[in-house]
């Protein structure tokens, strides 16, 4: 970019000699004008014929070569002077480079992949690119907006008000989790936001930990179907054949029912793989996990992802709360679809939550687990019932076959799945 540094330069000195030259002529043709008006004034009066033009220069040549003199020593002053600023502010480049570096700055800004927002001093937005919008959900931002003027969620607008410096945060953005970088601009006015889609990560890690636990089910229940078998053996090894036959065809049977009852109720096959590992998992953590989804065919018609996120993160949240609580440790799905809504309810007999819990159980970070890399799973099921335009009610008083329970109520307006 350096490759011509006083081109900037030259450009501005000539700009400058011809404005100082003009302004040279400028001023000797006053004087002139001004001297032959005197002179033939003078002349007239005393009767005489007036100077020509080499007698009227001589005596004014001295006075126009002092003020030629003057003006261009100025000029070369406020050259150096103006040049020395200039090659301050643009770093010794030119105006081809100068070119050049907006034009690829504005490609850059419009073809990353990541979102870039920059803001001054006095936290105004100065500049927010095509992956910002997106993943902020923004379609207009008004000149010197603030942060308030972008409608951010509550903790991101946080962050971005106190300024601090923030590396890989996870927050809700428009269309899922974000991760959020913060730094100080080195001239140290403003501030560099950087923002990256972190959704389908976070949908990928959740579709891991489902694939996971139906390992850790299947491990489980290997060791279960072993105990089986050698009790089948051994009823037929002691001379009870019918009891063997009995006993190896009622537990098929308790099996295959549930598979066929999730199967045959559930019309989407993204949500009945998930109930049957859901089935498994709570099972194999000792959480009987009952589901109640009506003698109607269940539909919900939502994109796969976000019925995974929602009904997968509740009952994980529901199972695992169900294992650290008293017995018996129970959890139970209840879902409808009607003409107007999708009607979801996970209940579970875990463990009493305060009124403090109660109220931030929605936000960034909250976790009852005492391990990191917890806290993401609620926050995800609030931000994807809000973009559905549902709603999201958390009854702690509610009651699962006579038993204290907390119960989570999710209310989808079909007018709004059915529009996307």
């Amino acid at each position: 970019m350096k490759s011509r540094p006083w081109e900037l330069r030259r450009q501005v000195l000539w700009l400058q000699t011809v404005t100082v030259a003009v302004l040279i002529a400028m001023v000797w043709m006053t004087l002139l004008t001004r001297a032959r008006a005197q002179a033939d004034h003078d002349a007239a009066a005393v009767g005489v014929a007036p100077p020509s033009w080499p007698e009227l220069l001589e005596p004014e040549l001295r006075s126009m070569l002092g003020i030629a003199s003057l003006m261009l020593g100025v000029a070369v002053a406020g050259n150096a002077l103006v040049s020395w600023r200039v090659r301050r502010a643009t770093r010794g480049m030119g105006t081809q480079s100068l070119a050049w570096m907006l034009e690829f700055y504005e490609g850059v800004l419009h073809a990353a992949r990541e979102g870039l927002v920059l803001l001054d001093e006095d936290g105004r937005v100065r500049l927010v690119n095509d992956e910002a919008r997106r993943l902020l959900g923004l379609r207009q931002v008004p000149a010197d907006a603030t942060i308030d003027d972008l409608d951010l969620p509550a903790v991101l607008a946080d962050l971005l008000r106190e300024g601090r410096t923030a590396y890989d945060e996870l927050h809700l953005g428009a269309h899922g989790v974000l991760v959020v970088n913060q730094l100080p601009a080195h001239s140290g006015k403003g501030r560099i936001v950087t923002l990256r889609d972190h959704t389908q990560l976070q949908a990928l890690l959740g579709e891991l930990d489902a694939v996971r636990s139906l390992a850790e089910s299947l491990q489980a229940q290997n060791h279960e179907s072993s105990n089986r078998l050698h009790t089948v053996v051994s009823l037929i090894e002691i001379g009870r054949p019918e009891r063997a036959r009995e006993f190896a065809v009622s537990e098929l049977q308790l099996a295959q029912a549930m598979t066929d009852r999730v199967v045959g109720t559930v019309a989407d096959p993204v949500l009945a793989s998930l109930l049957l590992a859901k089935l498994a998992q709570a099972q194999e953590r000792g959480v009987l996990l009952a589901l109640d989804v009506g003698a109607e065919p269940l539909n919900t018609r939502l994109p796969a992802q976000d019925l995974v996120t929602v009904v997968g993160n509740l009952l994980d949240n529901a199972i695992e709360a169900a294992r650290g609580g008293p017995a018996p440790r129970r959890v139970e799905l209840r879902a409808r679809t009607t003409a107007e809504a999708i009607d979801l309810a996970v209940t579970n007999t875990g463990a009493e939550l305060g009124a403090t819990e109660l109220a931030h159980m929605f936000d960034r970070g909250w976790t009852t687990k005492s391990e990191s890399g917890h806290g993401l799973g609620l926050i995800l099921v609030r931000g994807t019932v809000e973009r559905w335009q549902g709603s999201l009610v958390v009854d702690p008083d509610s009651e699962l076959d006579e038993l204290p329970a907390l119960t989570v109520r999710v209310r989808i307006p079909r007018a709004v799945v059915g529009s996307a």
